[in-house]
């Protein structure tokens, strides 16, 4: 706390420096802007939406853990023979590993979504879907296209604006989460794809 007011002390100025004020950051008026904002009981509930698909995929990691748990017999040494004799739940793992990822991205998704960045949040939660479906995990495509059809009654039509503005290079920017995403669940597709063929 001592350092803190330091800080302000030193940004506010001396005597000899009267005229001196502290400037306030893009960010921190943005975020003052964002508070500010009066919401629509429509974009509250969105808002609660929001937090209970990244509850749920927390949590999804947890629960196949158990079930791998389960699996191996409850012990250190079940879990890691029921991996390794079971391919098939070794890529459901890393599936389900990949979920606090995306609840992490949603996060940025949201605040877009309350700054009122429409094309931002759609073409997001479209790239959350794609990757999704690659890892096959359903419980994350439910949450992600229940999200995408509730922003897309208000902003559907700002994908094209936003794509427009930002060109291929901004637009790969924005997306780099969900490209991510896409490609573990491009070799997570191509895995199960293998272990089918066995």
């Amino acid at each position: 706390m001592a350092k803190t007011s330091r800080a302000q002390a030193a940004a506010r100025g001396t005597k000899l420096d009267a005229e001196r004020t502290i400037a306030v950051t893009e960010k921190a008026e943005r975020r003052r802007v964002l508070r500010e904002r009066p919401q629509s009981k429509y974009e509250a509930r969105t808002a609660k939406v929001f937090s209970a698909v990244q509850v749920v995929l927390v949590v999804v990691p947890l629960a196949m853990v158990g079930y791998v748990w389960l699996a191996g017999g409850g012990t250190i040494d079940g879990l890691q023979d029921a991996m390794r004799e079971d391919p098939a739940i070794t890529v459901s793992f890393i599936s389900a590993m990949c979920q606090p990822f995306v609840a992490w991205l949603l996060k940025f998704v949201r605040e877009h979504d309350r700054a009122g960045d429409g094309g931002y949040v759609a073409a997001n939660l479209i790239g959350l879907i794609c990757g999704e479906l690659l890892l096959q995990n359903v419980v994350g495509v439910i949450g992600c296209a229940v999200l995408l059809w509730r922003i897309w009654k208000r902003s559907g039509g700002e994908l094209t604006a936003w794509k427009e503005d930002r060109g291929l290079a901004g637009a790969a920017a924005d997306l780099s989460g969900a490209i991510v995403l896409c490609v573990i669940g491009a070799v997570c597709a191509f895995a199960t794809w293998r272990i089918g063929m066995v």
